[in-house]
């Protein structure tokens, strides 16, 4: 590379001429190594366009955008609190009608009858009184629990497992949305 008039490497031509240094072309300037920039090459700096190049109605369609990108993510996670409460209330009422029935089938079976349906009644009143425990867990975990910290350490401690259900819980809602069209 050649020095120019100022000391500088890069451009050798002369302000004004239609070359540069190696080969590049310009329409003026010292060259890149020069103290003016070429206006062919990179003019890196600080203006009032902007990080993306625009001019500030782009920047302000940018800010409008994440706007409303933020509004709808606000208003997906009151949908999904909403559900988190109907679903722990639907829970509460299962377990309150399993345990209603049970106690109804106690007094049947206490009326009378063979030992046989005696035994079979106390089985299915452990069976729906374990249900309705099961109910009442899940739906005191929906209103208090943290969804997210149990979900990320189920990933860790079990990773292979966490990818088995999520690929079967992904087959089953491509089958569910795609419906009988194939």
């Amino acid at each position: 590379m050649e020095r120019n008039a100022d000391d500088m490497f890069g451009a050798t031509g002369n302000q004004g001429s239609t070359t540069s240094g190696t080969g590049n072309t310009a329409s003026g300037g010292t060259g890149m190594a020069g103290t003016n920039a070429p206006s062919g090459g990179l003019d890196y700096s600080d203006t009032s366009t902007g990080a993306t190049g625009g001019t500030g109605s782009q920047t302000s369609k940018v800010d409008q955008a994440k706007t409303a990108v933020q509004d709808k993510l606000g208003q997906a996670k009151e949908k999904a609190r909403d559900l988190q409460s109907t679903l722990a209330d639907k829970l509460d009422a299962g377990a309150d009608k399993l345990r209603q029935r049970n106690q109804n089938a106690t007094l049947a079976g206490a009326t009378g009858g063979t030992g046989v349906d005696v035994a079979s009644n106390d089985r299915m009143a452990n069976v729906q009184d374990s249900v309705a425990r099961g109910m009442q867990k899940s739906a005191d975990w929906l209103r208090n629990g943290d969804l997210k910290a149990d979900v990320e350490r189920q990933v860790r401690e079990n990773p292979g497992r966490t990818l088995l259900i999520a690929l079967g819980v992904g087959y089953v809602l491509g089958k569910a949305f795609r419906g009988g069209n194939r």
